[in-house]
């Protein structure tokens, strides 16, 4: 009876450990940036919205990336980065582990991305 209790314990404690794990790894903050989208020589007015979920410290030590990113442009462009590097106050952004594609400064709120429709630059503001 009193290994019961002990592993029952230790379920609890795992499940709790979990539960603080899930909910408490990342924060996250939505923004909406306007700028310009490049392809070629063509430019024009775009609007982009971000999800950007930045992970506390401790899932680096499962995870290789600071943070991941959820890019929409409404109704042409879905995409999301799984991989991205904090250095200082900007996220270098990779659409493979060794690809870069664009950044994102959370100091500043500049987005430099590529993406299937071209190069979008512009500033962003946060979403409440």
């Amino acid at each position: 009876m009193t290994v019961l209790k002990y592993l029952g314990g230790l379920l609890a404690t795992a499940a709790l450990l979990f539960l603080f794990l899930v909910n408490f790894s990342s924060v996250e903050s939505s923004y909406e940036c306007i700028g310009q989208t490049r392809d070629g020589g063509d430019s024009q007015p775009s609007t982009v919205y971000l999800q950007l979920e930045e992970y506390r410290w401790w899932v680096g030590l499962w995870s290789k990336s600071d943070a991941y990113l959820y890019v929409e442009i409404p109704n042409t462009f879905v995409f999301g980065y799984t991989h991205l590097d904090k250095v200082g106050h900007q996220y270098q952004i990779y659409e493979a582990e060794n690809k870069f594609t664009g950044n994102f400064s959370t100091l500043s709120s500049a987005l430099a991305l590529s993406t299937h429709l071209g190069f979008f630059e512009g500033a962003c503001k946060r979403k409440e």
